[in-house]
């Protein structure tokens, strides 16, 4: 993994954090998990992303042992886990989830 800047409502702070990750909402509160857990015990649970807190779907192969891919469900240009349209200032997700 690597550590990324994250931006946050008191300023920037720095998070392990990568593709493979996302977070999921369990009980009222959010859990840091990888993509194959949050697939495979926590299909129907909210997830976001880990960097920008939008929300997030994971896609992928449900057989075998496919590649699964963090997705948002809407891009933002501050979030640098989607480097194809991040602009290198991070931000928070303008729909994140709370």
């Amino acid at each position: 993994m690597s550590r990324i800047d994250v931006a946050t409502p008191r300023g920037t702070d720095m998070l392990t954090a990568s593709q493979r990750t996302c977070e999921v909402k369990v009980d009222g509160a959010w859990h840091p998990t990888t993509l194959t857990q949050a697939r495979g015990l926590y299909t129907m649970a909210q997830k976001r992303c880990p960097a920008c807190h939008g929300q997030v779907v994971i896609a992928g192969t449900y057989i075998g042992k496919g590649s699964l891919n963090l997705q948002h469900r809407r891009a933002h240009a501050g979030c640098p886990l989607r480097p194809e349209t991040y602009t290198g200032t991070p931000s928070p997700h303008p729909q994140a989830l709370a």
